[in-house]
């Protein structure tokens, strides 16, 4: 994995039940990508281990780090796509 963990992705990783495994996975092959600004992406994967739930990785590019990560909610009703994919 090219990104490096903050301690509060270590952090909410720990506390959300989130694998890294996952992370890797939806950095490498996203359901989807969104660019939000020069230094916010996101990547999303739905993760069928975890009842096919839509987890969010935010990451910094600049800086090669990923933020945080959690369960979407609201991309899960979309099915973890954009509303043009869906």
């Amino acid at each position: 994995m090219k990104y490096e963990l903050t301690q509060h992705a270590m952090d909410v990783m720990l506390s959300r039940g989130i694998q890294k495994e996952w992370i890797e996975s939806a950095l490498e092959f996203p359901s989807y990508h969104k660019i939000i600004s020069d230094t916010e992406e996101h990547f999303f994967k739905t993760i069928n281990e975890f009842s096919n739930r839509c987890l969010k990785v935010v990451v910094n590019p600049t800086n090669l780090k990923v933020v945080t990560a959690y369960f979407d909610r609201n991309m899960r009703k979309k099915g973890c796509k954009n509303e043009n994919q869906v």
